[in-house]
């Protein structure tokens, strides 16, 4: 295919005998779309079976554990201990072949990283009495009878995995889980044959690969690994130089290069959005060139010029897509067509991770929200097709919203107070590090573009607009939130900005001389730190005040960003941080008077002071909008504050919720 956009990453590629029609691979993730008994679910079957249609070569399903009593990680992990939970499998892996997919199957014990309420007896085993993933408690060694049943357990499930027909395994040695952790020094102190010296570490993982090789024949077998561990103590690159093609002699095919332990180094297992596109190719490069097999390579690949790259120039032999895959199930299939421009891209800012491990949580993406929700039918306006709706607000939730209300059938009108659409997003975007998101923002702009809704900017509804003509089927409002105003004497003076404003682009730099005097940020939430952090970076000396102790800086921002973020403020030589401290006066020449938790007060010069104390929904225009009897819906921000992905989330479901009432309804057969 001479003529085809990326060449190299839609080649086949035979591994062992068994052929894969391209080089994209699903990475394994953990979804908690399974039963909490370890069975895989219906939902878990479509969302598996999305991504093969989308046009990726290889799924690697996620993790199934071998042992569920000892080594379960998460609430609704697979398991495959017994052939009662073939079945299943079996439908799963149809599923994903008769999309044009190949079924790999990963096999995983959680070992320290096993969650204590899960297991039999509520203390995770490990090679030795080390800590667990929470750090506060110890995890077990285990003994030599357990070491060997545990081999069994992983030859026991792979068996069971061929009977459900996976063309393929894979074995999880990465991230800290039972394998990696018999391998890394870090976790493996033992002096007997399971430890010592890297010859010993490596028994383990190599008897469970030749195990797992009897039981599944001339299959191909995969192990995931970490390359560098980012742990003092723990594997480094050179140390898996050495070790890699020991793993190979012991039967594996290919190499899955993963990064990172779990609970140390966890922000270079799953990355925030201020990490380099690719910046994880050079360690797979080593990988492949210190073994010679075909590897993996995972992690902050988002856009198939980087994979096509990766490929050609002897990075890696295959590309593992993760989020990307969340947010776009059809990333192959429009990488295929050449049209990249219509990927709904990854930007890395792990609402997926958030949703998922909260309490019930479940795997979810920001800006697709239908994912985990496979099952659900297309939002369908029936017989309310053509009827005239009126989305209120252009930011992320109302983009998303005009742009679903089109698609089921509806006149969408999309109105804008401001002379551009982002709303929240724009702002989101603005900090230092955060230049993923305006991805996103492209990207709707591009689908409203191509779509029929129509966008009126620099329009303020009133309700003579609304009742003006036909009257709307359905007005949804996402006007997002105002300031909260704080009691703070000089407050509306005028050495005092909203930060808000600073970041929607209002003012794209304080009118203020960079110069001996410090621009004052009050408020230590995520809106308050990425202010700090956009005026430092313009070269402004910046006083971070927080009414709560520094160790609470952005408490609610997502918590690897969170991390990642406090480390750069703490860092920052022109940002300083002032906690335990509230604004009581500001003066009209920015004299600002502070006091702080113990009683005392201080007084600092500034240049200008920016409050970031949050926003509370505007509910100015829902009461005219309810007064008139208007059938009015309210979502993101303007319902409650909350993160990109909760406007789009709160948009589908909103015209999930307006489409119900004209849905068939049928009875059941039963």
């Amino acid at each position: 295919m001479p003529d085809a956009p990326y060449p190299h990453l839609f080649q086949d590629l035979v591994l062992r005998n068994l052929r894969i029609p391209n080089r994209t691979v699903m990475a394994p993730m953990s979804t908690n779309l399974g039963s909490t008994d370890g069975f895989v679910t219906p939902e878990q079957i479509a969302f598996y079976r999305e991504r093969a249609a989308g046009g990726t070569g290889m799924i690697i399903v996620e993790f199934c554990c071998v042992e569920g009593a000892t080594g379960r990680s998460e609430h609704r992990q697979l398991t495959l201990e017994s052939p009662a939970q073939i079945a299943g499998h079996q439908r799963l892996v149809e599923a994903i072949t008769s999309a044009g997919a190949v079924a790999c199957l990963q096999l995983q014990h959680g070992g320290r990283g096993a969650k204590r309420d899960l297991l039999a007896d509520g203390l995770p085993i490990a090679p030795s009495d080390v800590a667990t993933r929470s750090g506060r408690l110890m995890a077990r060694a285990m003994d030599d009878a357990e070491v060997e049943r545990l081999i069994e357990a992983f030859g026991r499930a792979a068996e069971l995995g061929v009977q459900a027909g996976y063309q393929a395994v894979e074995l999880h040695g990465a991230h800290g889980y039972l394998l990696t952790s018999f391998l890394s020094p870090y976790s493996n102190q033992r002096t007997d044959r399971w430890g010592g010296d890297e010859e010993r570490r490596l028994n383990f993982p190599r008897r469970v690969i030749q195990r797992v090789r009897q039981s599944i024949g001339d299959r191909p077998l995969i192990f995931r690994l970490s390359a560098d561990e980012f742990t003092p103590e723990g594997l480094s690159i050179d140390d898996m130089e050495r070790i890699a093609p020991k793993l190979v002699a012991a039967g594996v095919d290919a190499l899955h290069v993963s990064i990172g332990l779990g609970w140390t180094s966890f922000d270079k297992v799953v990355e925030p959005m201020s990490t380099p596109e690719g910046w994880r190719l050079p360690y797979s490069r080593r990988i492949r060139a210190a073994t010679g097999i075909p590897v993996i390579s995972v992690g902050q690949i988002r856009w198939p010029e980087t994979a096509e790259r990766a490929i050609r120039d002897g990075d890696a032999d295959m590309i593992a897509l993760g989020r990307p895959l969340l947010a776009d199930p059809e990333w192959a299939n429009k990488a295929r067509r050449g049209e990249r421009d219509c990927i709904r891209p990854c930007t890395s800012c792990n609402y997926c991770v958030a949703i998922s491990s909260a309490a019930d949580g479940a795997i979810g993406c920001a800006e697709n929200p239908r994912t985990g929700h496979e099952l659900d039918s297309l939002p369908d306006a029936g017989s309310r097709r053509g009827q005239r709706a009126v989305v209120i607000g252009g930011g992320p939730g109302g983009m998303a919203a005009a742009l679903m209300l089109q698609q089921a059938g509806f006149a969408t009108e999309l109105h804008e107070s401001r002379s551009v659409l982002g709303g929240g997003l724009i702002a989101s975007a603005a900090p230092p590090f955060k230049d993923k998101l305006t991805w996103y923002l492209d990207y709707l702009h591009r689908q409203l573009e191509r779509s029929e809704v129509a966008v009126r900017l620099d329009s303020r509804v009133d309700l003579a607009d609304l009742t003006r003509g036909e009257t709307p089927a359905i007005v949804l409002l996402a006007t997002g939130g105002q300031p909260i105003r704080m009691p703070i004497e000089g407050a509306d003076g005028p050495a005092v900005r909203d930060a808000y404003e600073l970041l929607m682009g209002d003012s794209a730099r304080l009118p203020v001389e960079i110069g001996e005097r410090p621009v004052l940020v009050y408020g230590g939430g995520e809106t308050g730190c990425e202010t700090a952090e956009l005026l430092s970076e313009q070269g402004h000396e910046v006083v971070l005040v927080s009414r709560s102790p520094a160790e609470q800086l952005a408490r609610s921002a997502e918590m690897i960003y969170r991390g990642v973020l406090k480390r750069r403020l703490l860092e920052n030589p022109r940002i300083r941080i002032q906690d335990n401290a509230s604004i009581e006066r500001i003066d009209d020449d920015g004299r600002v008077l502070l006091r702080h938790q113990d009683g005392s007060s201080s007084e600092l010069q500034t240049s200008a002071v920016l409050i970031a104390q949050g926003r509370r929904p505007d509910e100015s225009l829902l009461r005219g909008l309810l007064e008139a009897q208007l059938p009015v819906t309210v979502i993101g921000d303007a319902r409650r504050g909350g993160r990109i992905g909760d406007a789009v989330h709160d948009a589908y479901r909103a015209v999930h919720s307006l489409c119900s009432g004209t849905a068939p309804l049928r009875p059941l057969a039963c």
